[in-house]
């Protein structure tokens, strides 16, 4: 009977040793995950960043091609009148 008490005993210290580093373990994987959630609102908020800038570099794309069809009929008005000033050959 001693020896089974002893060896009871025995694998009651393994199961608590274990335990501790299950727990030690599992406080650290806590720390790990408050990491990486905290790395992931970063990335979001660059992400949320960068989408705005894209959306903004879409407009102004938009105007410049706008403002480029305005200049040039603007230039060809301007080309049309000069053309009339000049004499015919």
């Amino acid at each position: 009977m001693e020896s089974v008490l002893k060896q009871l005993e025995t694998r009651i210290e393994e199961l608590v040793a274990s335990y501790r580093e299950a727990v030690a373990r599992s406080t650290e994987l806590e720390a790990k995950v408050g990491e990486c959630s905290t790395e992931i609102d970063e990335l979001r908020a660059q992400l949320a960043a960068n989408a705005s800038a894209n959306d903004r570099v879409e407009i102004l794309e938009k105007e410049r091609n706008e403002l480029a069809a305005r200049l040039q009929k603007v230039l060809g008005l301007i080309d049309g009148v000069l053309g009339e000033g000049r004499p015919s050959t």
